[in-house]
C-alpha cells in the first residue's frame, strides 16, 4: 500500500526545484553562480511556496516562470541558462496524485443492492423499527425508559450529596 501525499503537483515542483526543508545542492550551486546569497535562496523558496498556498500561481510552468523571475530579480551575475531545465518535470507532476476514476463496468453490484449485515461475524440480521412487532417495539421502548429512569436516580442522588455539602 503506498503513501499518499496531499501536495499539489505545484508545491512538488518547489520543493523538487528548491529542496524541503534544507536547500538542496542544486539550488545552491545555482544561487552561488548568480551571486545570491544562502539566505536569499530561502527567501526565494519561502516566497514561491506562499505563493503557491495562496493559489497565486497555477500550473508547473507558472511555479518554473516565476522562479526564474525571482533569480533573475535577486541574482547580480547573468547566467546564461534556465536552472528549471535541469530538473526533470516528470516526477514533480504526477506522483502521489490519485488517478482518475476509470468509467468501465465493474462486475460489482450497484451500491444501493449490496447489503452488509450489522454483525459480520454471524451474518445476524436485525429487524429495523419498522420492521419490528408491537411488542417487541414497546419492550425497546420500556428498556430506554428504564435506562433513562436510572441516569435520572443517580443524577438526583448526586444533587442531594451536592445541597448536603453546601448546607
Amino acid at each position: 500500500m503506498g503513501f499518499y501525499s496531499a501536495n499539489t503537483p505545484e508545491q512538488k515542483r518547489v520543493k523538487k526545484l528548491t529542496g524541503d526543508i534544507n536547500i538542496s545542492d542544486m539550488f545552491k550551486n545555482e544561487c552561488e553562480t548568480r551571486g545570491i546569497p544562502i539566505y536569499n535562496a530561502y527567501n526565494i523558496q519561502k516566497r514561491l511556496l506562499h505563493e503557491v498556498e495562496q493559489e497565486e500561481l497555477h500550473g508547473v510552468k507558472e511555479v518554473d516562470d516565476r522562479l526564474m523571475e525571482l533569480l533573475d530579480e535577486r541574482g547580480k551575475n547573468k547566467v546564461t541558462h534556465r536552472y528549471v531545465d535541469f530538473i526533470s518535470n516528470e516526477d514533480s507532476a504526477s506522483r502521489g496524485v490519485i488517478p482518475p476514476r476509470s468509467d468501465e463496468k465493474t462486475s460489482l453490484p450497484p451500491k444501493d443492492q449490496i447489503r452488509i449485515p450489522p454483525r459480520a461475524r454471524d451474518g445476524q440480521t436485525f429487524l429495523t423499527d419498522n420492521e419490528l412487532p408491537e411488542i417487541e417495539m414497546l419492550k425497546k421502548i420500556m428498556l430506554q425508559n428504564k435506562k433513562i429512569i436510572n441516569q435520572n436516580k443517580i443524577i438526583i442522588d448526586l444533587l442531594k450529596k451536592q445541597g448536603e455539602n453546601n448546607d
